[in-house]
């Protein structure tokens, strides 16, 4: 206790640590090799033709100009697949189904083998712009020409291959594709193709993001990224350990691996282009044919190692990579819960003593609700405004930003949403303070009790919805724990940089993906509205995210009407006086 301000019990705090030293050093021990990838093996009569699969490329363009989904060019290219798939003896099956009103169908070319097992190799049809000779005609191209060089060439397990409709709805063909696999024991692997002919390149040749924290095995994704590396002579770049967390604790998966991957099938998309679609038109001039070659190449020696070999080990179900070593996802969480447990130890027991001298602490939650009101305000008024069909449709999977851009109506949608957060927050704060006005001005040790116990619940509950992103909550919970309850109060400056840096994990994940995905702030949060109303961001991760956000509000204002404490001058020794039994008798202390 220093000045009437309750602080937390130092001693506590320290003791709580003793499970995150266990558990760091259990990660220090956690450590595995990677598993190996499959042999390559691709017989040399077989050869994908970069030439002949442009030259298909330019007939379907000429054929389809505009494939845009449910078009009828989009109809005749699939009415085209289905022949050139039948032509290679691969028997064929038309998936058809609706959604948000367009009809649309998966052509499913699939060729038995000695195996039930099988491979699945998937291309997306439909464009998201006219032509789309560089993306979606020459991916269908080159399923084709995979069909053509497959026929009549004897395999040991079944080999599928599928043109997928409606990928820019949000994937929803590869949503219904699940009905038709079967069981993710019984696929050894799922390849998908995309933007296989850009003549540029952002980001990793190799995406295997889902949007949870599963990942794609560690097997698979090393015999894909070898097949690229014989066809091209160059190792494709991959995500470092960093990048790795920040995509874990915000996973935006995007493409047709991710719906498969969700659903526990092993699934890597091979992307010419990167992450994202290139921009422009891609008109067929623009195709790539060296690029087409290498990797459908790279593609059919992925599926005759995967027909050669075993199923790829997995590894863990999640996991992070670190040089040639695997930490698994597990070990992870169990270092953030504990790295976690000190700050919510020392706030419930800062609660406690609070109870114990009677302050108030239960009354200033309501403040602390008045400034996460708003942000529940703005996420309900989203829900309701794409219920009432006055957003896009939002999609079921994460699209890339582009097919869902930041236009007029977009901008009036985040004013709305904009404008509802503010009357939320001045009613909220109306409401806490009319039957006590004391919450007009928090300065009692009872707002700093109960804002470091809200934070610190929140943090727990993200770690219970995302180990990773608790990890990433760590900061946040010790900094704003030791500026509300720390007993000491420096300049607001230094307060507030120590609040800064709890926010700063989530900050640097939030530039961290406007830099890969190619976006303004503004386009930013249109995006991140899009994911939280089609439900890619789950809803508890989403009420969480609003608590802490309401929790960093209610700190920074704490801060600001907290003056801070000029150091207390040390207190000067008592001089001893003369003694009163003369100068022979000094007294002693």
């Amino acid at each position: 206790m220093r000045r009437g301000r309750l602080v937390f019990e130092p001693r506590v705090y320290r003791a709580a640590f003793a499970p995150a030293l266990l558990a760091v050093v259990l990660t220090m021990f956690s450590l595995q090799s990677r598993p190996r990838p499959l042999p390559q093996g691709l017989a040399a009569d077989v050869l994908f033709d970069g030439r002949v699969a442009a030259a298909e490329a330019g007939r379907i363009v000429e054929a389809a100009r505009d494939r845009r989904t449910a078009s009828a060019g989009d109809r005749r290219t699939a009415n085209r697949v289905e022949q050139a798939l039948t032509n290679s003896g691969f028997p064929v099956e038309l998936q058809r189904f609706t959604h948000a009103g367009d009809r649309l169908v998966n052509v499913i070319g699939r060729r038995a083998g000695r195996s039930r097992r099988q491979i699945v190799v998937v291309a997306d049809r439909d464009a998201a712009v006219v032509p789309d000779a560089t993306g979606s005609a020459a991916d269908t191209a080159a399923l084709i020409e995979l069909a053509r060089v497959l026929e009549g060439r004897a395999t040991r397990k079944t080999l599928v291959l599928v043109s997928l409709d409606g990928s820019n709805l949000g994937q929803v063909g590869a949503g219904e594709l699940l009905s038709e696999l079967p069981q993710p024991e019984l696929v050894d692997g799922v390849l998908a193709v995309s933007d296989l002919a850009s003549p540029t390149r952002r980001g990793a040749l190799v995406q295997a993001w889902s949007t949870d924290e599963r990942r794609v095995s560690i097997g698979l994704q090393r015999t894909v990224t070898d097949s690229i590396r014989r066809e091209l002579d160059s190792a494709p770049a991959g995500s470092g350990t960093l990048g790795q967390v920040m995509r874990l604790s915000f996973p935006i998966g995007i493409g047709a691996q991710a719906v498969l991957l969700d659903q526990g099938y092993d699934a890597v998309r091979i992307a010419g282009s990167g992450e994202l679609p290139p921009d422009g038109g891609g008109p067929v001039e623009a195709i790539d044919e060296n690029k087409l070659g290498a990797l459908g190449r790279a593609t059919l020696r992925t599926i005759t190692a995967l027909d050669r070999g075993s199923r790829p080990e997995h590894g863990p179900e999640s996991y992070v990579t670190a040089v040639s070593q695997v930490m698994p996802g597990w070990v992870l969480s169990l270092l953030s819960v504990t790295l976690l447990l000190p700050a919510l130890v020392a706030a419930v027991d800062a609660f406690a003593r609070a109870r114990r001298q009677r302050l108030d602490v239960l009354t200033w939650l309501r403040w602390v609700a008045a400034w996460v009101a708003p942000f529940l305000a703005g996420l309900a008024l989203a829900e309701l405004l794409a219920l009432a069909g006055a957003t896009p449709p939002p999609p079921p999977a994460p699209v890339p930003p582009h097919v869902l851009p930041l236009d007029g109506a977009a901008l009036g949608v985040l004013a709305g949403v904009g404008a509802a957060m503010a009357l939320a927050l001045l009613l909220a704060r109306f409401l806490a303070a009319r039957p006590d006005p004391a919450l007009v001005r928090p300065q009692s040790p009872g707002a700093a009790v109960a804002l470091a116990l809200v934070a610190s619940l929140a943090a727990l509950v993200l770690w219970v919805a995302n180990p990773y992103a608790g990890l990433l909550a760590v900061p946040a919970a010790h900094l704003w724990l030791l500026v509300l309850l720390s007993g000491v109060q420096p300049k607001r400056r230094v307060r507030g940089l120590l609040l800064a840096a709890g926010a700063l994990p989530a900050l640097v994940v939030a530039v961290y993906y406007l830099i890969a995905l190619s976006m303004d702030p503004l386009s930013g949060a249109w995006y991140l509205l899009l994911l939280v109303t089609g439900h890619s961001v789950g809803l508890v991760t989403a009420l969480v995210g609003c608590v802490m956000l309401g929790a960093l509000c209610a700190s920074i204002e704490l801060v600001y009407r907290s003056p801070a404490e000029p150091a207390e001058p040390a207190e000067r020794p008592e001089t001893a006086g003369p003694s009163p039994l003369g100068p022979g008798f000094a007294l002693r202390r």
